[in-house]
């Protein structure tokens, strides 16, 4: 897990809850970083136990708080000039969708020790389309729904609800199969046009 990922999580609990709030979060959490490097490797078990520890020391439940992380990760990583990157990978949030693995492969260049989830989409509609994600990490399943609906609404001015379908992790293999509820009118138009060709 990069560093980058951490700092993003150390960034939101600094401006929500107040330093002294992830110090406790920190030591809670028994972490000794008061900061991490973006570009070194850290534990996978950092973000599960700052995500404990943040519930614990807030009172805010854990799955609110990973998809909190997520949505604020979204304009963390315009200090990155990252969100540059994010806004080209689509002219509308289908095709940012269906391009997440390239996003993903494109990122080993700076992070070429990434383990990268990987993203497919079925079943589009003009509503919607269904989104199917697959990690080795478990318990990402909230941060990615607020990277979601954030980056839905900072770059293509569009709300999206997030209904999980389908959880498996019987397979070593954290796989989640969920409808995303949006206006897809637009994509869903260029896709007919397509296949039309």
């Amino acid at each position: 897990m990069y560093g980058l990922l951490l700092e993003g999580i150390y960034s939101y609990l600094r401006v929500v809850f107040g330093e002294e709030t992830l110090t406790k979060v920190r030591q809670k959490a028994n972490i000794t970083h008061s900061g991490f490097d973006s570009f070194r490797v850290y534990s996978e078990t950092v973000i599960p136990r700052l995500a404990r520890a943040a519930q614990d020391v807030t009172g805010m439940p854990q799955e609110e708080l990973m998809e909190s992380f997520g949505v604020s990760f979204v304009s963390y990583m315009s200090r990155y000039n990252y969100d540059r990157l994010l806004k080209v990978l689509g002219r509308n949030l289908r095709d940012f969708l269906n391009n997440l693995d390239n996003l993903h492969e494109y990122l080993r260049f700076s992070y070429p020790k990434i383990k990268p989830p990987s993203f497919f989409v079925t079943d589009e509609t003009e509503d919607g389309l269904t989104l199917h994600y697959r990690s080795k990490r478990k318990g990402f399943k909230s941060y990615l729904k607020g990277q979601i609906r954030q980056v839905g609404k900072e770059f293509y001015n569009t709300d999206i609800k997030c209904h999980e379908l389908e959880v498996d992790d019987s397979h070593g293999i954290f796989y989640v199969k969920m409808r995303l509820s949006f206006d897809n009118s637009e994509g869903f138009a260029n896709l007919h046009f397509v296949t039309q060709l």
